[in-house]
């Protein structure tokens, strides 16, 4: 029979009150010592006092101490009564025998009295029934004698542990006979020491900055990180939810060198791009590999996608892709590890060529307790950078200037001092508006009348449980919501986690994992045009004029006397506020991803392990305009609905043989597997128009005018094989190979190979260097291999059919028709690339160094080639070209100071240049249209979607100029106060040939430090990152720096030319209405280039831990720690617009860098708690 022990808490109430009002009141404040009259009631029946001893230490807080040669803790008790104290109770079951004891603070010290044993009484000492136990004590520190808490003291070889107090004392129950156990603490070495007949002990831990015997993922397998030769980073938990925020792409923003995260917009959900080691394909993905716990996940963003579009838009103009690993909760994240270079990333073949992201969720708890945490934070959202435009009083002056100088230039005898109202000119784009000549004194502020304060909420409360019957387990539960900046924008989490590992026999394991998570969008169509349908929110109201009032007299939404009725040569736009109001965009997603992994150890380190995953994707999206919304100038609205849904199925079946061994001064690590994967996807989508009113917004309530149903999959068979070897710990070679055959390849093409290696010198295990104490590591790497890119159309092999109408006998009639050329030696874009690195650890590793360069050049790209018209055909889909990236990586850890206060810093800085090495067979550019016409070009010796363009080379300040100028045969009247365009060829005119690259999207270098400090209870941290060097193609620029006054502008425009006393700041020219007659200053150019360099203040966190073990002793609470953090607080560049990593069409490689209306980045001020008990 289990036999268990009672002990009931008498008057605790008012004691956890007064602690609640200690905590919150007075946070600095020192605990009080526990009351020694404490009033217990305690019943239990033939108990161990070594039990009796672990129980009151759990539920009292007290810690007992004693030599284990005075005290018998298998001696069995049995104890009845209610109410006594802690002290009574000692007195009674040392009564009458030669022990004693004495309360000091939190410690009971037990010790033996020289007298004659006494014999024990009946009914207190019962008979001893023997138990081989006995308790150990310690105390855990670290190298300077500061006390650890939180350091894991388990028993070598099982799961029975504990973990170390605020003190940094723990006690831990251990056979008689010898043990082993081991003390592990984050950033220190592992300590293993032999426990024979100690009951007490010491131990002080190592620093290690950059511990080496902790265990990387390095895909299908793990390695010691001592012995990993290729370029792998790992990202910790306590990294991973540093920033708060939606999905774990925010940890690698601004830490890892050679990742570049860009936030390309603020919108709620959206997904920022990730780029390792820059871009390396033109028409297929440049995304890394997801693989989240052995499931390989990517956004399908070149196949027929699962995100549903807005109707009426292009391609172009969509909204941004919903992020991928959005249904990630950052706080069951244990570790991210990012394989930059091929050898990493060879062993995921033809999708590892853009790097891989390894994420790993958590496990159960390594003590024998288990462990509970809560974490939650509220977060308030602004727009974190409002532009700078013109107040109603400028946008008139400037409207003023630009009719005059259109008048004067257009007609002859004009003269500045003609009336300038309407018709008095004879044409608008000479007159001012009447209301301009009339204003009212009204002066709105378009960006606060569209923006409000979001925010964040988010709860995550999770469960690590024990190692019980060789089972345990982690689950949690999750909720996150955010609004948007803009009215109606929502974001909405659901998650759930069951990870379950269990010994289901002595040589078979099972780990299975389940995670479903439903969100829920409402979009709003903010990331567009003024012009699209329905017209993009940011920047119909960015251009609206300022003299115009939102609303109405009676109070509704102004649409018949805003910006499209002011005349005078102005241009027409809808209002923001409704196009908030009428269109709803609403999107529900049921996401589950789920495993099961069976490995069943056939002899000591050859381990054969069966894995089967899934992931599926359930998409409903719901889209309506209501009629109320009138399109510009419109007087009636137009209505448009659209349903779309899909359902995509992903399944893998991967079995490995893995086989571990080390012999002597040999080590060996080798995996070989088959895998399987396909995917299947459907998607069905119907619209509807005409809907006589805005009450029934379903697709019944229209009339139903196109539809659309696909079917689409694609599969990959896959056999690999790696091998890891180490001599001595200090020779080491990797070797690497994969073959995969996918579906989405030409027939005579469908297999891959890939191969890779590398090698690694541990120059700091050789005797020259040994005696050498301030070098602690310095490992020489080199590494070859090569990977592959297989993200494209499902179908773009093989030639398709499409739907098409004919004439036949005077009937139109439906039919087929070929709509592409088949290529059945179509094949993979291959990436090889070489790496040399170099790590070096100092003074025990409190300064780590990691410097690498790659070179990467991948060839066979997959570009639509033009062919000749007699095919029917202008193009077809090839391998042609080469592209390479190239660059250096440094990382500098440093541990600045340890102990009581504690900082640490962490600094990366890397480069990469992008260029074209080949195209065609004639090495033809390949000019791409954007948002606004051709305004990119891919050509040879320049980086992929280089902006295109003429170069503007100054203002002319009188007709001298012009006349010495060459001449500009795309400017039909110049006058002083216009460009002066640069003659690239030299042949004395300005023509399109004189158009040339202006700039690019890709940065020069990226940067980021970040600093951690400590003191006691208190933490802080902050992150600064910065770009350099890329380029924005502003398109916004185009309407508001264009000098001709058709929309509200950028207040830069107010230091525009007037005269050749007054040229402005030089670079923004005169103000004409009618420049495409004169001189053309908005045609595509370097004007519209501008720099995206950019410092950012990325975080800032503040955090206080409560001393929880002090403070609530008898609660169980480990760690209280309350938080308030700032994110994106401060960003400098020059940069005009709200984001300098924009980019409107981020799925396109072609067409990067655009600005046409994006959704603004937003800053955040947060709140948060993290609770584990």
């Amino acid at each position: 029979m289990k036999k268990s022990i009672k002990i009931h808490f008498v008057g605790t109430n008012v004691r956890w009150f007064f602690a609640i009002v200690l905590n919150f009141c007075f946070l600095f404040a020192s605990a009080s010592t526990k009351s020694q009259e404490e009033l217990v009631s305690l019943k239990f029946k033939n108990i161990p006092m070594g039990e009796i001893f672990k129980q009151l230490t759990k539920d009292t807080g007290y810690n007992f101490f004693f030599e284990s040669n005075e005290l018998d803790l298998n001696k069995h008790i049995s104890y009845n009564k209610n109410e006594v104290t802690v002290k009574d109770f000692l007195k009674d079951i040392f009564k009458d025998t030669n022990l004693n004891y004495e309360i000091v603070e939190n410690q009971i010290v037990i010790k033996k009295v020289e007298s004659s044993i006494i014999e024990k009484k009946a009914s207190i000492i019962e008979p001893e029934e023997e138990v081989f136990q006995r308790l150990l004590t310690g105390t855990v520190f670290d190298e300077n004698g500061v006390p650890l808490l939180g350091a894991s003291i388990v028993i070598k070889g099982t799961s029975q542990g504990t973990t170390s107090d605020f003190d940094g004392n723990f006690s831990l129950s251990l056979n008689n006979e010898t043990e082993v156990i081991e003390i592990s603490y984050i950033g220190y070495r592992t300590k293993q020491i032999t426990v024979t007949d100690q009951a007490k002990i010491q131990v002080s831990l190592e620093l290690d900055a950059a511990v080496l015997d902790e265990v990387v993922i390095v895909g299908y397998g793990s390695l010691a990180k001592k012995r990993v030769t290729g370029s792998v980073i790992s990202v910790t938990p306590e990294t991973i939810v540093e920033v708060p925020s939606l999905g774990p792409e925010s940890a690698i923003i601004g830490r890892v060198a050679g990742v570049q995260v860009q936030e390309t917009s603020g919108e709620p959900g959206a997904s920022p791009n990730i780029r390792i080691r820059g871009s390396g394909s033109i028409s297929a993905g440049n995304d890394p590999l997801f693989v989240i716990d052995g499931i390989p996940i990517s956004r399908n963003l070149t196949t027929v996608g699962v995100n549903g579009g807005i109707p009426g838009r292009n391609s172009r103009t969509q909204t941004p892709p919903i992020n991928p690993l959005s249904t990630l909760n950052p706080n069951d994240i244990e570790s991210i590890q990012v394989l930059k270079d091929a050898s990493a990333a060879a062993i995921y073949g033809s999708r590892g060529g853009n790097g891989v992201l390894l994420i790993t969720t958590k496990k159960a708890s390594a003590t024998d307790e288990g462990k509970f945490s809560f974490d939650s934070f509220f977060s308030m959202q602004t727009v974190a950078n409002k532009l700078d435009l013109m107040n109603a009083s400028e946008l008139i002056d400037y409207t003023r200037d630009s009719r005059n100088n259109n008048y004067l230039s257009s007609v002859n005898g004009a003269s500045i001092t003609d009336p300038i109202g309407p018709g008095e000119r004879g044409s608008g784009n000479y007159e001012m508006p009447a209301s301009f000549l009339n204003w009212d004194g009204t002066d709105t502020d378009w960006q606060d009348v569209m923006f409000k304060t979001g925010e964040v909420r988010n709860y995550n409360l999770s469960y690590a449980s024990p190692l019980k019957n060789d089972t345990s387990f982690y689950t949690s539960v999750g909720y996150y919501s955010q609004t948007g900046i803009l009215d109606k924008a929502k974001f909405e989490r659901y998650n759930l986690l069951l990870n379950v590992n269990s010994q289901l026999a002595e040589k078979l394991n099972l780990d299975l994992r389940i995670a479903p998570t439903i969100t829920e969008n409402q979009r709003v169509p903010a990331s567009s045009v003024y012009f699209a349908r329905p017209p993009g929110i940011i920047y119909s109201g960015i251009i609206h004029s300022p003299t115009v009032s939102p609303y109405n007299p009676d109070g509704t939404i102004n649409q018949l006397n805003n910006h499209s009725y002011l005349g005078g040569g102005t241009s027409t736009t809808s209002n923001p506020l409704a196009i908030i109001e009428a269109v709803d965009d609403k999107i529900f997603q049921f996401q589950t991803r789920a495993s099961l992994g069976l490995s069943y150890e056939i002899l000591e380190g050859l381990t054969l392990k069966t894995f089967g995953g899934s992931y599926i994707n359930l998409y409903n999206q719901d889209f309506y305009t209501a009629n109320t919304l009138l399109f510009r100038n419109a007087t009636k609205g137009e209505s448009i609905a659209q349903a779309t849904s899909s359902t995509e199925v992903n399944w893998l079946w991967e079995n490995t043989l893995n086989w571990e061994k080390e012999v002597g001064d040999h080590y060996i690590n080798a995996v070989v597997g088959y895998t399987a994967q396909k995917d299947n996807i459907v998607v069905k989508q119907v619209n509807a128009d005409n809907y006589p009113d805005d009450l029934v917004k379903t697709i019944s309530g229209g009339q139903v005018f196109a539809g659309n149903s696909i079917q689409e999959q694609w599969s990959l068979a896959s056999s690999l094989f790696r091998m890891n070897y180490a001599f001595k710990d200090k020779y080491l070679f990797t070797g690497t190979f994969r073959s995969d055959r996918s579906s989405r390849f030409g027939a005579d093409n469908q297999t891959g190979y890939f191969p890779s290696f590398s090698a690694g010198w541990r120059v700091n295990e050789e005797p020259f260097l040994k005696s050498v104490e301030a070098i602690s590591e310095l490992k020489l790497r080199f590494s070859w291999g090569e990977t592959g890119n297989f993200e494209i159309p499902n179908y773009g092999a093989i030639g398709l059919l499409s739907p098409d109408n004919y004439n036949l006998g005077g009937n139109e009639v439906n039919g087929l028709i070929q709509s592409s050329i088949p290529n059945p030696e179509l094949t993979w874009e291959k990436s090889q690339q070489t790496n040399i690195g170099l790590e070096l650890g100092l003074f025990k590793n409190r300064v780590f160094l990691l410097a690498d360069y790659y070179k990467t050049v991948t060839s066979d790209l997959l570009l639509n080639v033009s062919i000749s018209g007699v095919s029917g055909f202008q193009t077809t889909l090839q391998n042609l070209g080469e592209v390479q990236n190239s660059g250096f990586e440094l990382a500098l850890t440093t541990k600045n100071f340890v102990g009581t206060f504690t900082w640490d810093t962490d600094i990366n800085f890397s480069t990469n240049k992008n260029e074209v090495l080949s195209l065609n067979e004639k090495n033809e550019p390949i000019f791409s249209a954007g948002n606004a016409g051709v305004r990119h070009v891919t050509r040879v010796g320049d980086p992929i979607g280089s902006y295109y363009g003429y170069v503007v080379d100054g203002i002319y300040q009188n007709q001298a100029d012009i006349d010495n100028a060459p001449k500009d045969t795309q400017a039909p009247k110049p006058a002083p106060g216009d460009f002066k365009f640069k003659d690239i060829n030299g042949d004395g005119r300005i023509t399109p040939d004189d158009r040339t690259v202006t700039g690019n999207y890709f940065p020069d270098f990226t940067w980021g430090v970040n600093n951690r400090f400590s003191y006691k209870n208190i933490d802080f941290s902050f992150l600064i990152q910065g770009v350099e060097g890329n380029e924005i193609l502003n398109l916004t620029a185009r309407h508001m720096k264009n000098g001709e006054a058709n929309f509200n502008s950028y207040a830069i425009v107010n230091d525009r030319w007037r005269s050749a006393s007054d040229p402005g700041n030089g670079l923004v020219p005169r103000a004409d209405r009618g420049t495409g007659n004169h001189g053309n200053n908005n045609r595509p150019s370097s004007y519209q280039v501008e720099d995206g360099s950019f410092v950012r203040l990325r975080n800032v966190s503040l955090g206080y831990s409560v001393p929880a073990k002090k403070l609530f002793a008898n609660s169980g609470i480990d760690r209280l720690r309350f938080y308030v953090t700032g994110t994106n607080l401060i960003t400098l560049t020059d940069y005009l617009g709200y984001n300098p990593e924009v980019s409107n069409i981020s799925t396109n490689a072609l067409t990067p860098g655009e600005d046409y209306g994006a959704y603004p980045l937003t800053k955040s001020f947060t709140l948060g708690i993290n609770l584990t008990f």
